[in-house]
């Protein structure tokens, strides 16, 4: 069948088409909003929890399952040189660096508050907290003097915006802390404020400060670490490189157990499943309203065309060719709302990101942006969705038609 002859048809009732259209562009661009939206936002959860996790960690197992009596978790330094000869030569790994964490109790002459200390190799290649430093607060300039840690730095110290508002800490005050060494006796150090940084979660701006790891260990007793961070070229490689350092961490004796930024996340495996089931329940509610609307104006714009058919069926036209012509007008009538839909969608989502709108997620201090991604990669999954939809709407009037006798279409008036 022809394809001009099923396009003619389309115009010969512009009001039906262009109600068919409308339903199938405004369902697409529905879709491809929502996914766009949904892609922005995981993409940018992906990005932050990598910058918090880096792409996998190395740790023992007894430090993953929560039992750190005694310390016995820690990498002792024969155990960790073994490990750093195998991540030098994993083609993949850019970076690595060693953390160590303990809590203790952080003191000022008028306040105390217990804190958890993450003791990190500052400006190191795979995870630093340096970037975090806050240099532009309006509402405490005194901030704005602060610095990132430096590797010869000892007694200094990064601490949250809430930690610093609680303790009324500013760059260069001290404060002490009390820790647990490995022993189980108590230490304190004095420790002095470097700078102060933004994390866009009260809780943890309250709770965490960050010391460069020579602090820790002498703070701990200890020559152990607690995990190895490890930073790899591409984000969708985390999995492949951590399952080949598993295996030759195995292979060397190793009994230490590598867990990906994703299965450390527990948080981004929450907000992608709710994501998932909410696009999901979204796709399927859009595509049952396009099918059953467009359905609807098929059947209605089929059996007005019904003298029609039995006219052409007289003349010699076979079913198979009445049913073919009638689904070429369902195809095309798919193909093209499926496509003003994305032109739709694409232009209303540039408009929408111009205005630059925000919101705060619960637990967070500062609004996130609220962006579509409108790219092309996410223009298929609303297109085809719409136009099966679509084709799957015009089965029974196409085939209702179809079937129909010549005398039975004749006779109708």
């Amino acid at each position: 069948m022809l394809w001009h002859i099923p396009l003619r048809n389309l115009f010969r009732n512009r009001r039906r088409t262009l109600l068919g259209l409308a339903i199938i562009a405004l369902g697409t661009a529905m879709v491809y909003a929502v996914l766009g939206y949904v892609d922005f936002t995981m993409y940018n959860i992906r990005l932050g929890t990598v910058k918090q996790y880096g792409n996998f960690q190395i740790a023992s197992p007894l430090l993953w399952d929560e039992k750190t009596e005694k310390f016995a978790y820690l990498i002792q330094p024969d155990t960790l040189a073994k490990v750093e000869q195998i991540l030098s030569k994993e083609p993949g790994v850019v970076a690595y660096t060693k953390q160590l964490n303990f809590s203790g109790l952080a003191t000022t002459p008028n306040k105390t508050k217990v804190v958890r200390a993450t003791a990190l190799e500052p400006n190191n290649r795979a995870l630093d907290y340096n970037d975090l430093v806050v240099t532009d607060d309006k509402e405490h300039k005194e901030w704005n003097v602060g610095k990132g840690l430096d590797p010869a730095d000892q007694g200094k110290v990064l601490i949250g915006r809430t930690l610093a508002k609680e303790l009324q800490l500013k760059p260069g005050d001290f404060f002490s802390v009390t820790a647990t060494t490995v022993d189980g006796a108590y230490n304190v150090g004095p420790l002095r404020v470097a700078g102060v940084f933004r994390l866009n979660n009260e809780v943890a701006e309250g709770q965490l400060i960050f010391v460069p790891i020579a602090y820790g260990k002498t703070l701990m007793n200890t020559e152990g670490v607690a995990k190895i961070i490890v930073k790899v070229n591409n984000l969708d490689d985390s999995v492949r490189v951590a399952s080949s350092v598993q295996e030759k961490l195995r292979a060397a004796g190793l009994e230490l157990e590598i867990r990906t930024w994703e299965q450390l996340a527990e948080f981004y495996r929450q907000i992608k499943g709710f994501f998932g089931a909410l696009f999901g329940f979204l796709m399927l509610s859009v595509s049952v309203l396009v099918f059953f609307i467009v359905m609807q104006v098929l059947t209605l714009a089929f059996l007005e065309r019904t003298r029609e058919v039995g006219t052409i069926r007289a003349i010699g036209t076979k079913r198979s060719q009445v049913f073919s012509m009638f689904f070429m007008e369902s195809v095309m009538l798919g193909v093209f709302g499926s496509f003003t839909g994305l032109v739709l969608g694409w232009l209303l989502g540039q408009g929408f990101n111009a205005l630059g709108i925000g919101w705060t997620p619960p637990g967070a201090i500062a609004p996130v942006p609220v962006r579509l991604s409108l790219t092309l990669g996410n223009a298929w999954l609303p297109f085809i969705v719409s136009a099966i939809a679509t084709l799957l709407s015009s089965l029974y009037p196409v085939t209702r038609t179809a079937r129909i006798t010549i005398v039975d279409a004749l006779r109708t008036a």
